[in-house]
């Protein structure tokens, strides 16, 4: 931090070093986060720490600026998040969670950026970016917003089999486990507490929602299925299949750095 000669992200830049970029058109990505519970050994700001490390890593391959991240997202729910009524999980309403993305577009374009990638990890804020970049775009249409509200790279069976030997869970059970924890293993280990890793499943799975929450959709600990065979030599691996497909889009969207 701070010692780059070419600085690339966007909180540890100066104005002047922005407006720079922004003239260069180069493409700006926002990683969208949550903070949320993450079990009983990941801590609650993973959802936004995990896509800016990821952006970051693209930033070192390809030319790009790390955008300032969301910290806040859509309220969790038990089949995918573990549900609200964890103790520090702190969600925000959809019209909030699409208001302050709006104005911060909004604001990117009074800054100068014209190429801009929405990044989301947060499973539950699906649904919610499109909105927001749909609206800043009428508005704007100089403008030219990528929309990822679903970051996973293509899990082949090889990757399958790497990431999961035994069973996959499905992506919506692996909040807090393998994905996620190996990410931590991987990037800072040392913000895992491994003596609290525990196996874990919730005693009924459906494809559909229940308010008040049914906390047998969720679980005890908070992470939906066993982080247990998490590792950094996967998260390494996960870290480069997300790294790859996130400069395929900004290569593909963006081949020259200008706006079409």
């Amino acid at each position: 931090m701070f010692n780059d000669p070419d600085p690339t992200v966007f909180q540890e830049m100066t104005w002047e070093e922005i407006a720079a970029a922004a003239r260069a058109n180069t493409p700006i990505v926002i990683p969208l986060g949550a903070t949320e519970q993450h079990g009983y050994h990941l801590p609650v700001c993973t959802d936004w720490v995990i896509p800016e490390r990821i952006v970051r890593e693209a930033s070192r391959r390809r030319s790009l600026i790390v955008g300032p991240f969301l910290p806040f997202g859509y309220r969790s729910r038990p089949g995918s998040g573990g549900g609200q009524h964890f103790s520090g999980t702190v969600s925000l309403r959809a019209t909030t969670f699409m208001s302050i993305i709006e104005d911060v577009l909004s604001e990117l374009k009074r800054c100068g950026f014209r190429n801009i990638v929405l990044y989301n990890w947060h499973l539950e804020n699906s649904g919610f970016v499109y909105e927001p970049a749909y609206l800043a775009s009428e508005r704007n249409p100089e403008l030219k917003i990528v929309v990822i509200e679903d970051v996973n790279p293509e899990f082949t069976p090889q990757r399958l089999n790497a990431i999961w030997p035994q069973s996959f869970p499905g992506l919506a059970l692996e909040h807090a486990a393998v994905i996620e924890t190996s990410l931590w293993m991987y990037h800072e280990p040392s913000a895992v507490r491994t003596d609290r890793i525990t196996s874990d499943a919730p005693q009924r799975v459906v494809n559909h929602d229940v308010v008040p929450i049914d906390r047998r959709m969720s679980t005890t600990s908070g992470s939906l299925s066993s982080p247990v065979p998490a590792s950094a030599e996967k998260g390494r691996l996960l870290t480069e299949w997300l790294v790859e497909r996130l400069i395929a889009i900004v290569d593909d969207e963006f081949p020259d750095g200008t706006p079409i």
